[in-house]
């Protein structure tokens, strides 16, 4: 308890400038504060876990713009929270997934960090003879080690970026199998390991 509080009494300062959400965040932070000071603990460790979800949220929406913009003639739907409320269940991290469509084509992309299940992918990435049995192949995007696996009319591209974040995209459908690169391409690859590596 001592260690959240201590934590919340460095970020408070910086919380209490955001515009977006304020009352989300501060209010009960400053509730928690009062709590404590008055051995309200149970309280105190209440309104941390609200402050804590309405910064998760936050974060979240921080996420959501790492993903790549549509190409020209495409549509994109951003996913709900219902992925990382599923990582939540299943030991932790974040995921921010989007959907793009154009008539009958479809390709998903998600972005993985920091979850427990990065170290199964990257077994099977970094060993040729566990990706060759799920039907895959060695692929590679710039300095970029991943898996490439077709099934029917499915193409599935997973990379790993230092150890600890995924990059999947799926298309069905796809009239051309380079869109997937083409989506590749918009991503700022950069940008996204500073924000999501631990």
């Amino acid at each position: 308890m001592k260690k959240s509080l201590s934590i919340l009494l460095f970020t408070a300062p910086m919380l209490l400038t955001m515009p977006l959400a304020a009352d989300n965040v501060t209010d009960p932070i400053q509730t928690a504060l009062k709590a404590y000071e008055d051995k309200e603990y149970k309280l105190a460790i209440e309104e941390l876990k609200y402050a804590t979800a309405a910064l998760q949220k936050l974060d979240a929406e921080e996420n959501r713009k790492l993903l790549p913009d549509p190409l020209d003639g495409w549509e994109k739907k951003v996913g709900d929270e219902s992925g990382q409320a599923a990582m939540n269940m299943f030991g932790g991290g974040s995921m921010t997934t989007a959907e793009y469509t154009r008539g009958d084509e479809h390709i998903e992309v998600q972005i993985i960090a920091n979850s427990p299940m990065i170290a199964t992918v990257a077994m099977m990435i970094n060993n040729p003879m566990f990706s060759g049995a799920e039907g895959g192949e060695p692929y590679r995007y710039q300095k970029l080690k991943g898996i490439k696996q077709k099934n029917g009319d499915t193409t599935e591209i997973t990379l790993l970026m230092a150890g600890q974040i995924m990059i999947k995209l799926t298309g069905k459908n796809l009239k051309e199998e380079r869109l997937l690169e083409q989506y590749l391409d918009k991503m700022e690859l950069q940008k996204i390991q500073s924000k999501l590596l631990q």
